[in-house]
């Protein structure tokens, strides 16, 4: 499954497929004061929208938290020392550093624990893409993110940034909500290291707006 950035911004933005269908919503705001920002994360689907999670991203002294129903505190199967972990915070709210976490201190490469109980990491690899998710034990690319040239849909003809998930089989499968949130995490931080801004992603996308019409003549309302 291929999911677009439209606009460009993985703390504002829709996933969207290639004809358009929105999956996902993402919204971060500011404080009053302008502070501290949070980001919400919803699911579309036929019914209403569902929250998938909730950051609130840390400053120099507080550190990022997440709120979601797929990172309960207590989940069986989860190793003694990050269960202790997560119990140190309110039914559902863990450290990022926790969900996503590293093995050595001198790489960006990132761990979680998935709802089937496998290890997956998320890097960046050069040739495939910005970034890359991989089973830990396995070494199966589960998803990549990169900026591709579609050849159909929508989006014909148009540089996006595509999150391009593979079929997720089993009677347990990673979930997909995981999968896209540790990601949007993932590619903050990314741009935040390297430089970039949302408005330096732009030349990117023709099309930031996302209707289908790099022109602007005319095309499909989103």
């Amino acid at each position: 499954m291929d999911l677009l950035l439209i606009p460009d911004n993985p703390e504002h933005t829709k996933l969207v497929t290639t004809n358009g269908y929105q999956y996902y919503q993402v919204d971060t705001t500011k404080s009053r004061h302008g502070g501290q920002r949070k980001t919400l994360i919803q699911r579309f689907s036929s019914c209403a929208p569902s929250v998938v999670a909730e950051i609130d991203w840390g400053t120099l002294d507080r550190p990022t938290t997440l709120r979601s129903p797929l990172l309960p505190v207590n989940r069986p199967g989860c190793s003694n020392s990050r269960a202790a972990a997560y119990g140190g915070r309110p039914t559902g709210t863990v450290f990022a550093t926790n969900f996503l976490y590293k093995k050595s201190q001198f790489s960006s490469s990132r761990y979680f624990l998935g709802n089937d109980f496998q290890e997956y990491r998320w890097k960046a690899v050069k040739g495939v893409g910005f970034l890359q998710l991989c089973n830990a034990q396995t070494n199966e690319e589960i998803a990549r993110y990169t900026v591709a040239l579609h050849s159909e849909g929508l989006y014909a003809g148009e540089l996006k940034s595509r999150l391009r998930i593979q079929p997720l089989l089993g009677s347990n499968p990673l979930s997909i909500d995981l999968v896209v949130l540790s990601f949007l995490i993932m590619e903050k931080k990314r741009r935040e290291r390297s430089g970039e801004s949302s408005a330096m992603m732009a030349y990117h996308d023709e099309d930031p707006q996302g209707d289908g019409c790099a022109d602007g003549d005319g095309g499909v309302g989103s």
